[in-house]
C-alpha cells in the first residue's frame, strides 16, 4: 500500500502546536490550583471533634468526650472575659479580642483558630448555645491532619465551575486569536509566495511579489524576484542563443554550399572536357582553393565547439608573453609590410611572465592581426603593444587607422559568423575567427574587447594575474 505524501500544512501545524502547548499549560494550572484548593481543605474541620450540648437549665451535658481528649470549655460574658471554666483549663488568656472570636464564630466550617502556650499548641472552635457564647479547646497532640484528594469538592461547586468556564473561554479565545495573528502574519504572505510560484510554473513571465512587513518573508520575496528575473534574463539569453544558433548552421550551410558546388561544376566542366586546355590549371587551383576553404571553415568549426565545452582544459604553461609575440610579429612583419602598411611595435623588453595556453594565444595574436590587414581597406598603419596595468594584468592591444567598424556590428562582431565587408571591404573569411578569441580568452579567465578611439580601432586582450618573479 502507498503511503500517503501529504504532510499538512504550516498553519495547520503551527495551530496544532499552539493549542496541544495550551492546553498542556492550562492543565497543569488546573492541577495546581485543584490541589491547592483539596489541601486547603486539610485543616482540622470542626465536625470531625465533639462539640457541646446546653440543656434547657443552662448545663453542659457532653463533657465526657471533651474532657477525654484532655480539652476544656470556656464560658464567655459580654465583654469576651472568661466567665467560666469547665474542664482542666492549660492556657492563661482570660480575655479574647473580637478578630480572635470571629475566626472562631465563623460560618465556615473549616476556620479554626490556634492557640500557644508555651511548646504547646491548643486549637479553638466557637459555639453559640442559646444567649451565651462557648470556646472549645482542643490539645494539637490529641489529633492528627488528614489530606483528602476530592476534586467533586471543587468541581462540582459553583465557584469551581466558573473557574473552569472561564479558563475554557480563554483558552477558545486565545486560540482563535493567535489563529488570526498567524493567518495575517504567516499564511497570507505564504499564500502569496506560493501564487506567485504557481504562476512561474505555468510559464508566465515577470512576476514580482509584493514586498512583506516581516523580515523573514521580505527576504524570501527578494529571494523570489531575483530568481524571476534571472530565470527572465536566462531565458532571454537562452532564445538569444538559439536564434545565434539558427544563424550559424545557416550561415554554415551557405557558407559550405557555396565552394562545394564551385567544386563539383568545375570537376563536372572538366569531367566533359568543356575546359579549354589552357585555363584546365585555373580550374584545379580554384578547386584546391574552394577545398581549403571548406577545410579551413570545418577546422574553425570544431575549434568553436571546442572551445565552448565546459570539459576543455587548457594546456597551462609558464610563458613570457613579451618572447611569444616577438616571434609572432617576426613572423607577419614581411607579410604585413609587403600588404602596403607600416607596421609598429612596442613590446618590453623585460619578460611578462603569464600563465597560458601558448599555442591558443598565438591564434588569438595572429588572428587580432590577420583582420587589421585583411579589414584596414582605408588606412596605412599597423601597430601592436604590451602594456602592464599595476602588475595585475597583462594587455596586449593591436590597432589600425582604418575606418570605424559600424556600430550594429560591434555588438555582435564577437559571435560566430559575423563579419565586416558591408563597411570594411574584403574577400572575408570564415567569420569564425574573432569568436574563436572570445572563446580562448574567456578560457584563461581573461577578455577580448573592441574600442574606436583617436581614429583608430583597437582590440586588446587582458590577461589577468601575470607572475612578476623572473624564471
Amino acid at each position: 500500500m502507498k503511503k500517503s505524501t501529504r504532510r499538512g500544512s504550516l498553519f495547520g501545524k503551527l495551530i496544532g502546536s499552539y493549542v496541544i502547548f495550551s492546553m498542556a499549560a492550562i492543565l497543569l494550572l488546573i492541577v495546581a490550583v485543584l490541589i491547592s484548593f483539596v489541601f486547603s481543605y486539610g485543616n482540622v474541620l470542626q465536625e470531625n471533634f465533639p462539640g457541646i450540648t446546653v440543656g434547657a437549665d443552662g448545663t453542659i451535658q457532653n463533657l465526657d468526650g471533651i474532657r477525654n481528649m484532655n480539652g476544656w470549655v470556656e464560658k464567655l460574658d459580654a465583654q469576651y472575659h472568661v466567665e467560666t471554666v469547665y474542664g482542666r483549663k492549660q492556657t492563661t488568656q482570660m480575655a479574647y479580642t473580637k478578630d480572635q472570636l470571629l475566626d472562631a464564630f465563623s460560618l465556615k466550617d473549616d476556620v479554626q483558630q490556634g492557640i500557644q502556650n508555651g511548646k504547646k499548641k491548643y486549637w479553638m472552635f466557637g459555639q453559640k448555645a442559646g444567649e451565651f457564647y462557648y470556646l472549645i479547646f482542643y490539645p494539637e497532640a490529641q489529633f492528627s491532619t488528614v489530606y483528602n484528594f476530592d476534586p467533586q469538592k471543587v468541581l462540582y461547586t459553583n465557584t469551581g465551575s466558573r473557574m473552569l468556564y472561564v479558563v475554557f473561554l480563554l483558552l477558545v479565545l486565545d486560540v482563535v486569536g493567535v489563529s488570526l495573528y498567524i493567518l495575517r502574519k504567516i499564511k497570507r504572505p505564504l499564500d502569496t509566495i506560493i501564487a506567485g510560484m504557481k504562476r512561474v510554473e505555468q510559464g508566465e513571465e515577470q512576476v514580482v511579489i509584493p514586498p512583506q512587513k516581516e523580515k523573514e518573508f521580505t527576504e524570501i520575496g527578494n529571494a523570489f524576484n531575483n530568481m524571476t528575473k534571472q530565470l527572465a534574463a536566462q531565458r532571454a539569453e537562452n532564445e538569444k542563443m538559439a536564434q545565434s544558433r539558427q544563424k550559424m548552421l545557416l550561415e554554415l550551410s551557405h557558407d559550405i554550399k557555396t565552394p562545394v558546388a564551385t567544386i563539383k561544376s568545375y570537376i563536372y566542366a572538366l569531367q566533359e572536357q568543356m575546359v579549354p586546355d589552357v585555363d584546365v590549371p585555373k580550374y584545379y587551383e580554384t578547386i584546391a582553393r574552394k577545398a581549403d576553404r571548406v577545410n579551413t571553415l570545418s577546422e574553425d568549426l570544431f575549434m568553436l565547439l571546442k572551445m565552448e565545452s565546459a570539459e576543455y582544459q587548457l594546456n597551462l604553461q609558464t610563458l613570457d608573453l613579451s618572447e611569444l609575440t616577438r616571434q609572432i610579429c617576426a613572423e607577419y612583419y614581411e607579410e604585413i609590410t609587403n600588404a602596403g602598411f607600416s607596421f609598429s611595435v612596442e613590446i618590453p623588453e623585460e619578460a611578462v611572465w603569464i600563465q597560458g595556453d601558448g599555442r591558443l594565444l598565438i591564434r588569438v595574436i595572429t588572428n587580432l592581426l590577420t583582420n587589421a590587414k585583411k579589414y584596414n581597406c582605408t588606412g596605412n598603419k599597423i601597430a601592436l603593444s604590451i602594456t602592464q596595468e599595476n602588475g595585475k594584468t597583462a594587455v596586449l592591444c593591436v590597432k589600425d587607422d582604418g575606418q570605424a567598424i559600424p556600430p550594429e556590428i560591434r555588438d555582435t562582431m564577437f559571435c560566430a559568423f559575423v563579419r565586416g565587408e558591408s563597411a570594411r571591404r574584403s574577400t572575408g573569411g570564415t567569420g569564425l575567427g574573432l569568436a574563436i578569441a572570445q572563446e580562448i580568452m574567456e578560457k584563461h579567465q581573461g577578455e577580448l574587447f573592441y574600442i574606436r578611439e583617436t581614429g583608430e580601432n583597437i582590440f586588446s586582450i587582458r590577461i589577468p594575474n601575470p607572475i612578476s618573479v623572473n624564471q
